[in-house]
């Protein structure tokens, strides 16, 4: 059997359903990871799948591959990955496997795992498939696990809320439908639900909090009901976008802001950013007392940063926010909710006034051009070796270029066929300025692209 090689991705492994990612593939890949538990004395995983369409019958089938191959399955059925990762610190072998497509279309579907406690890359994986093993001569035990009041009983206790707060939450038809409700209302919300039911069709709109227009209608529901804030979730959950009282959409790096500030008060230690955030957050870091460490993108690289720092605190732009001072340091979208309600209550103030207390920066959300998997990283690549920019150049993650009066950044995404830019500038003028010179060059260097920002 033929198998894609690029669905095998830096962060984790990611294909078109039923083309690039298949049940005869996900039985080649389980006995990969077979191979990878073996190697790590790893002799039970836990597993779990989000809503999408095909996860039910992918999952059924790594369960029995994993089991085939003599390793012992947990299987925890449908969750978000923040719950597939609970599961899985809370396991003998802190290990788990998630069926996820995260927040790309719903033909998609993928893997995210870790072994050992610790993140494993898809190219990883590829290159085990093809090494021989023969089934176990002891076949591993299947149990059929719900996980889901453990985790929320765990995080009521961790969380302090002290007032009635009314939320809007917005699931996207995502997996966090099967859990943010009710933690919220355990937690003693007032909860607003939008789109809770999980549909791998995404009917109402794609789960991803990351893109503003995906964030109207919770901005409406938070102004129409006068609610204390919105929280959107992606499709598998691990993410987080934020709506204030006055219907403001928070960007990540501001959140971070937020968090930053609150949690140094009263710990010192390091936190981890990435290199799509706004120059204003080390800043505030330092300000703070906390040392700012820039990572490159993605969960796999910040967990490994989390692995080799141990910060307080670590986050992305994209929304996946790791808590890692009084929580287990994975990403989770619900949990990162929970605890913005309970900084509304410590503070006792609006969210849109703990907001409006960060510097007001002048930044686009991140912005997309349409490339190919196959010259995406030539591209960068050319862009780097050839740019004209003067600046401080940045280069663990694409190319990141600080100027006096603000930065841009061009980078290749790693999960979809695309180029991720982000411009930040000191004033409106400046931002305008930075993304047009940044754009320019790219034409200049890359003339054959079509630059449609998305």
């Amino acid at each position: 059997m033929e198998i894609t090689k690029s669905i095998f991705r830096e962060y984790d492994i990611r294909g078109i359903y039923p083309d690039e990612i298949n049940e005869a593939v996900v039985d080649q890949i389980a006995k990969a990871i077979s191979i990878k538990c073996d190697k790590e004395n790893v002799s039970e995983i836990c597993i779990g799948r989000d809503g999408r369409l095909s996860g039910e019958s992918l999952l059924a089938v790594l369960s029995k591959s994993l089991s085939f191959y003599g390793i012992a399955v947990q299987n925890i059925g449908l969750v978000t990955t923040p719950i597939l990762y609970f599961a899985a610190k809370k396991s003998k072998n802190r290990s788990g496997v998630m069926i996820t497509g995260s927040h790309n279309p719903k033909n998609y579907n993928g893997i995210k795992l870790v072994i050992n406690d610790k993140p494993v890359s898809g190219g990883e994986i590829f290159d085990l498939i093809n090494q021989e093993k023969d089934p176990s001569s002891k076949i591993g035990d299947v149990k059929i696990v719900d996980i889901k009041d453990y985790y929320i009983s765990e995080v009521t206790k961790d969380i302090e809320i002290n007032k009635k707060i009314k939320v809007v939450i917005d699931c996207g038809n995502g997996a966090a439908g099967c859990v943010a409700p009710k933690l919220y209302k355990e937690l003693g919300c007032e909860v607003i639900e939008l789109y809770t039911e999980v549909d791998g069709n995404f009917p109402n709109h794609h789960p991803d909090p990351g893109k503003v227009e995906n964030l109207e209608e919770l901005v409406s529901k938070v102004e129409e009901t006068n609610a204390d804030l919105g929280l959107a979730f992606d499709g598998d959950g691990d993410r987080v976008g934020l709506v204030t009282n006055k219907g403001e959409v928070v960007y990540p790096d501001k959140i971070l802001m937020m968090f930053a500030r609150d949690i140094l008060s009263s710990q010192k230690g390091s936190i981890i950013f990435d290199v799509k955030c706004s120059n204003v957050l080390p800043e505030i870091i330092k300000s703070c007392g906390g040392e700012p460490i820039m990572s490159p993108t993605g969960h796999f690289h910040i967990k490994n940063g989390i692995k080799k720092h141990n910060p307080l605190l670590a986050g992305e732009m994209s929304g996946h926010i790791f808590f890692n001072d009084k929580w287990y340091g994975f990403d989770d979208g619900h949990y990162s909710g929970a605890r913005i309600i309970e900084l509304i209550c410590k503070k006792d103030m609006s969210i849109s006034s703990i907001n409006n207390d960060l510097p007001m920066l002048f930044s686009t959300p991140e912005l997309n051009i349409n490339v190919t998997d196959d010259n995406k990283f030539k591209i960068i690549e050319d862009f780097a070796s050839e740019c004209s920019l003067e600046g401080e150049k940045i280069t663990i993650d694409g190319l990141r270029i600080n100027f006096d009066n603000g930065w841009g950044l061009i980078r290749a995404s790693n999960t979809t066929p695309k180029l991720v830019l982000r411009f930040e500038g000191n004033t409106e003028s400046d931002l305008h300025a930075i993304k047009d010179m940044f754009l320019n060059e790219l034409s200049r260097i890359c003339p054959d692209i079509d630059i449609n920002l998305d």
